[in-house]
């Protein structure tokens, strides 16, 4: 018989970082959907007799038949080691509760719990050759920290010391936390008050600008305000004042005006009319023989003048006085107005028909309207035309009294009259005109490039509103406060990039010190002492062997030296778990606070190897560490263990249980108590489920406490509404259960049909019918050979429930301490009747 060995010291060694306190652990598991498992909702499922949550502990042993969903289970905490769902899986939906917070089937990538396990998966892919032998696979090599070296392991404390922690509130790591938080305070106020102001800018740009009909900027946006602000900015650069703004809004609303064809002319005849009238105005006559009483009144002589032409060869008798006119009348008024009298008057008539048509005509000499200009040009024609029409005036008044010189000289012939000096200004109304022709010209070409010069108005309009809000946010001082800012964030974030590099340097440094401790060959030697000290295997060994590129090592698998094939599955099974627990002392593992979650390590393994198996796991992973002060510490945070073997779940039982203290309360001292839990996993139909371990299988662990429980379930038919699974194999767990109930009841009989001997025996040779009824249903339902149309028909449920009471009566009546003592074993509570 094959003894343990005492584990080698290379197996013992425990690094101090190793020897922690509980950490976070994982509470709980809702899964929607993740392969058999469907709707499984915690807190609805996992409940004790009380009906309280029970979660997940330290320590967690978990039993299930085959095809029950361990294997699926473990791939939900694989997936968290992979930070990935495995290969199709596609569709699950799973959320991992614990106090590092939860994790998502969706923020696998994430978390920050650091979970180890050994199943199916990892055999795969880390031992593909143990899976492919024939066709050949690998095995990853992987290094272990090596010999202690007291240099190296003082310059890794001295580094340690020098980078400490947050929690330790000293060293680099602490001096960056405090960095780090300057860094996002220096930078919160630069993006908040960089924000702000982009806030201002985009708002203004998207309500007051994008959205004004008389800016027509559809796409304006920050960049464009920007810009604008920009170019307010510069030297030289005058808004609009009120009036122009009012301006540029009327021009966008003109429309196009057809163009002025005529142009103002003025020709001014007032010289040539005065140098005309001037020698009439100053020419002296004398009358032939004058009548002195006619040029002493010149009222009169004009009475007289006009009366000769009413008179003169019409009249005899004078029309006022009805007296007869003088004989010699027309004689002496010829002599008095001359001949040359005459043409004077002549003269002076066509002078004053001159005077008068240039005076018609400057009045209507302006014949343009403002409406006929643009906007621009229609204010200064105003101007212009008000002005012209001034100084026109004038030269009008000057034409007038040339007028009435004439006039005046006409009435009185015979006196010579003078010539005023003139008032108006040729040169202004020559001015003024020009201006005019000018505008006319200016505002013909307005419609040519009248949408040209909207747009310049709707630039100009645009501008002065940026310039008068950024004007009223000062952001010229606003940049400058944001610049300060930004020049404090980024001091800050150079002062945290220096610091985490230097950390980062510094663990690099770490990182090379002890990968001078690595040795991969020590991987295959720890896989090696493993199985020669646990299992006695020291025919089938972990071989380091040089690459082909000799810089490199890979694993080979020899037995007695020579490379090893068809190997059985036990063997596999050994070198798997050993080489698993060999590479919790990789460096990506060692000193961590794993989860580790093991999955039916038992695999065509005999007894002894069963018990090696517990003893391995027991010896390296579960069993505690006194600390110094006499408490205990564990070499992990959380460990799972999950197993279909009953002979593997009676010596889990024996495994280390982690204690855990309960804080005192009022009234109640402090205590420790067991920090572990038995679950079982459970599958009805096509669904997987876990529940609280039943007692008998947590307390008694044997099969005979299984069946005495499924029998008890059928005792109520409607339970089959429920859970049919039992009344399905309610013919064979019935059998089972009488053959050793009733072997140990009567453990011999001389007849050779003993099974149904025993029966009668126990039940009652007068009870012939019920005899009868649980023989068929111990035979006939538990067996489809002799009758396989029972295949093809539903299960009896009512016939199913009665036997089942009638066997569980029987056994209550026969023995009730022992019937009392199965329902306890199985959490129920005592018949007393």
């Amino acid at each position: 018989m094959r003894t343990l060995r005492k584990p080698s010291n290379i197996l013992l060694q425990i690094d101090a970082t190793q020897l922690r306190g509980m950490g976070s652990v994982i509470n709980q598991i809702d899964i929607a959907s993740f392969g058999s498992f469907q709707g499984l909702e915690w807190k609805k499922t996992v409940r004790d007799s009380g009906k309280n949550v029970k979660p997940f502990q330290r320590l967690n042993i978990l039993y299930g038949r085959n095809y029950s969903g361990k294997t699926t289970l473990s791939r939900v905490f694989r997936s968290l080691e992979t930070h990935k769902l495995p290969l199709n899986y596609f569709g699950s939906s799973f959320t991992v509760y614990g106090e590092k917070g939860n994790v998502a089937h969706t923020g696998l990538a994430g978390h920050s719990y650091d979970v180890r396990v050994y199943n199916r998966d990892f055999v795969t892919d880390n031992l593909s050759f143990l899976v492919n032998q024939e066709i050949g696979g690998v095995i990853k090599t992987f290094a272990i920290v090596g010999e202690q070296n007291k240099e190296i392991d003082d310059a890794i404390a001295a580094i340690e010391a020098k980078l400490g922690s947050v929690e330790g509130k000293a060293g680099l790591r602490f001096a960056l936390e405090a960095k780090r938080k300057e860094r996002d305070r220096a930078k919160s106020a630069y993006t908040t008050a960089s924000n702000g102001l982009d806030d201002r800018l985009r708002s203004h740009a998207a309500e007051k600008i994008k959205k004004n009909p008389n800016f027509r900027s559809p796409v304006y946006n920050i960049e464009h305000i920007r810009r604008d602000i920009a170019t307010t900015s510069k030297p030289g650069f005058v808004a609009l004042t009120t009036e122009e703004q009012a301006g540029r809004l009327k021009l966008l609303k003109q429309e196009a005006l057809p163009d002025i064809t005529d142009t103002l002319v003025v020709a001014l005849k007032l010289d040539s009319l005065t140098a005309t009238a001037e020698p009439l105005l100053s020419k002296t006559i004398t009358p032939t023989k004058a009548i002195e009483e006619l040029l002493k009144d010149s009222a009169l002589q004009l009475w007289v003048k006009q009366g000769m032409g009413h008179h003169r060869e019409k009249r005899s008798t004078c029309a006022f006085c009805r007296q007869d006119l003088p004989h010699d009348i027309w004689q002496v008024l010829d002599e008095h107005f001359s001949k040359e009298s005459g043409d004077l008057e002549a003269s002076l008539d066509a002078a004053i028909t001159s005077v008068t048509n240039e005076i018609g005509t400057i009045t209507g000499l302006n014949t343009f309207a403002g409406a006929q200009f643009y906007v621009d040009e229609r204010a200064a024609f105003e101007v212009s035309g008000k002005a012209l029409s001034q100084a026109l005036a004038v030269y009008k008044k000057d034409l007038e009294a040339l007028k009435k010189s004439l006039e005046t000289r006409k009435n009185n012939l015979f006196q010579p009259v003078a010539l005023k000096t003139p008032s108006h200004d040729a040169q202004e109304i020559a001015r003024h005109v020009a201006d005019i022709n000018a505008l006319i010209a200016a505002s013909n070409s307005k419609t040519a490039t009248l949408e040209k010069d909207k747009t310049a108005a709707r630039d100009a309009l645009r501008l002065a509103d940026v310039f008068a809000f950024a004007d009223a946010i000062t952001y010229e001082e606003e940049l400058g406060r944001i610049a300060t800012l930004k020049t404090t964030s980024d001091t800050a974030g150079t002062a945290f990039t220096d610091a985490e590099k230097e950390i980062r340097d510094a663990e690099t440094e770490v990182q090379a010190l002890r990968a001078k401790q690595k040795d991969e060959r020590k991987g295959a030697e720890r896989v090696n002492a493993l199985l020669n000290n646990f299992f006695g295997h020291d025919g089938i060994k972990l071989e380091a062997r040089d690459g082909a590129d000799n810089a490199t090592v890979k694993f080979e698998i020899t037995r007695n030296g020579k490379s090893a094939y068809n190997l059985s599955e036990g063997e596999c099974s050994l070198i798997a778990f050993c080489y698993f627990i060999a590479k919790l002392d990789d460096p990506e593992s060692k000193g961590k606070d794993l989860i580790i979650y093991i999955d039916d390590p038992i695999s065509s393994l005999d007894g002894n190897h069963i018990f090696f198996m517990f003893s391995l796991i027991e010896s390296l992973i579960a069993k505690p560490v006194k600390k110094p002060d006499g408490s205990n510490s564990y070499r992990y945070k959380q460990l799972f263990i999950s197993t279909h073997n009953l002979d593997f779940l009676k010596y889990l039982k024996r495994l280390s249980i982690p204690m855990k203290k309960l804080p005192a309360a009022e009234g109640v001292k402090a205590k420790s108590v067991s920090d572990h839990e038995h679950f079982m996993i459970e599958r009805n139909g096509a669904s997987s489920n876990i529940m609280l371990m039943p007692s008998y299988l947590k307390d008694y662990i044997t099969e005979f406490h299984y069946l005495f429980h499924q029998i008890y379930k059928c005792k109520d038919q409607a339970a089959a509404a429920e859970n049919h699974e039992p009344f399905f194999g309610f013919g064979n767990n019935l059998r089972k259960f009488l053959e050793a109930f009733l072997f140990f009841k009567f453990p011999y009989h001389d007849d050779k049909n003993d099974s149904f001997e025993r029966i009668k025996k126990f039940f009652g040779e007068e009870e012939d019918t019920a005899v009868a009824l649980v023989n068929r249903l111990n035979n006939e339902f538990s067996h489809l050979e002799a009758v396989p149309d029972r295949g093809f028909k539903p299960v009896e449920i009512p016939e199913i429930a009665k036997v089942a009471n009638y066997v569980l009566d029987k056994i209550y009546a026969s023995d009730k301490v022992q019937y009392n003592s199965l329902l306890k074993s199985i959490g129920e509570p005592e018949r007393v009747s």
